[in-house]
């Protein structure tokens, strides 16, 4: 599924002309009119710039206060031992400055940023963050998919997982959907049978966006497609009775991901 891209510019050959033009002028506005810069800060990296850690926590708590429905369940402490332990070198922070800061880094001189996981050559963008005042338009899609896409292809990971949410625009910038699995052990027989109910037709729907969304790709006829009827196939027995009591749920969901290897 998908093709290796060369560089930003080989993917975005892969768009119809119109929306290749809109994508450089949202970056052009960003990037140029706006004097702005990202900076990947990945493994160890992380821990040569004093404060960087602390500096991403404070952005992931903004992005949480600002959302009335915003709910924080990740801690300084938590952000810290993930820097501390092994798992650092999976880490990668997407920084956001002004040019005008110059080439040294410093955490106090980030104003918006992603916090991002790298294994097995994929890229997975998890939390965004800018502080309050200093939103600038077009940012948040610049710093999680234009600059992180470059990123993946630059440095040869073979995808791109963007995260939950925002489908629609997701979308748009080339990221067709792919039919994915969950488990679920649900013990109440009540519940059992409610929810067995509801993912007959939640994975019908799936499916079914599934197929539109990728016969109506964004990124034309240049990325091979998957196979629908396959998709079908694996709908069909992807719900599967786990354990003798029978309360085990795998279900078929949708996600997003572009392959850029």
């Amino acid at each position: 599924m998908g093709r290796p891209y060369e560089s930003f510019d080989d993917y975005l050959n892969a768009f119809k002309s119109k929306r290749r033009i809109t994508i450089r002028r949202e970056r052009k506005r960003v990037v140029d009119e706006e004097n702005i810069r990202i900076d990947a800060i990945v493994g160890t990296d992380i821990l040569m710039c004093e404060g960087l850690v602390e500096r991403m926590y404070t952005l992931y708590t903004e992005t949480v206060k600002s959302f009335v429905f915003g709910k924080q369940y990740l801690t300084l402490e938590f952000f810290q031992m993930l820097a501390e332990s092994d798992f650092c070198r999976n880490l990668c922070f997407m920084c956001v400055r002004s040019r005008d800061s110059g080439d040294a880094l410093v955490a106090e001189d980030i104003f918006a940023g992603t916090f991002n996981i790298i294994k097995d050559g994929v890229f997975y963008g998890r939390y965004w963050g800018c502080l309050a005042g200093r939103e600038v338009k077009n940012l948040h899609f610049e710093t999680c998919y234009w600059a992180a896409i470059e990123h993946c292809i630059d440095n040869g990971l073979r995808k791109m997982e963007p995260g939950a949410g925002g489908g629609d625009y997701k979308w748009a910038r080339g990221f067709d959907p792919a039919l994915i699995h969950s488990a679920h052990y649900i013990c109440h027989p009540g519940l059992r049978r409610a929810v067995d109910q509801f993912l007959d037709y939640e994975t019908r729907s799936n499916v079914e966006v599934s197929e539109y969304l990728l016969a109506n790709s964004v990124v034309g006829t240049k990325l091979a497609k998957p196979n629908i009827s396959k998709m079908k196939r694996v709908q069909a027995h992807a719900r599967v009775d786990v354990g003798k009591d029978k309360s085990s749920k795998e279900t078929v969901d949708t996600s997003d991901a572009i392959d850029v290897e």
